[in-house]
């Protein structure tokens, strides 16, 4: 008898984690499920340095940012993300990697990412605004999403002021409210 409450018991507890697994996933079409989906294509392809890649998604529009060592990796990320199902479109704001741009002074990039993630705390940006941030030999690339251009300006103004930043890209992409979709 003791050995059926226990294994009743174990039942039910293995019933109750597999039904809090099948709602923590993702809804298959969702934003984060794409996300999810081009990152692992990114990784299986072996022309890509996945690892440096930010994927982000805003209804079914996929940005990749970050850097890549060649024009090549850049094109070879672009066409593996347009290959997962239920992308929409593709903006492509990698960056290929230089060395030919004047250093303003060592600082190590997890340095200046971190100064300019604390930097841009002090900007005002909608509740909705997603502003992501990498850094390569003191290059700032700047992405995600943002209401105005005054917020886009405000971070890249914010960033370029940081101490060690030799230059800024600011990829951030528009949401225009008014038609839903996005502009540059």
């Amino acid at each position: 008898m003791r050995h059926w409450r226990e294994l009743t018991l174990i039942v039910c507890l293995f019933c109750i984690v597999e039904a809090a697994a099948v709602q923590a996933a993702p809804p298959p079409g969702s934003d984060v499920a794409l996300t999810t989906k081009v990152k692992a294509a990114l990784a299986s392809d072996r022309a890509i340095q996945a690892r440096d890649i930010e994927v982000e998604t805003r209804d079914g529009v996929v940005q990749l940012s970050g850097f890549v060592n060649s024009e090549g990796e850049r094109n070879a990320a672009l066409l593996r993300a347009r290959s997962v199902d239920g992308v929409a479109e593709v903006r492509n704001d990698l960056s290929v990697r230089t060395d030919d741009r004047p250093a303003r002074g060592p600082v190590a990039d997890t340095v200046i990412a971190a100064r300019v993630r604390d930097s841009l705390g002090n900007v005002k940006l909608a509740e909705d605004s997603d502003v992501n941030v990498e850094v390569s030999e003191g290059v700032v690339q700047l992405s995600g999403f943002v209401k105005t251009v005054e917020e886009k300006a405000q971070a890249g103004d914010a960033a370029s002021r940081v101490a060690g930043v030799r230059d800024v890209e600011n990829h951030i992409a528009l949401l225009d409210e008014k038609e839903g979709s996005r502009q540059e």
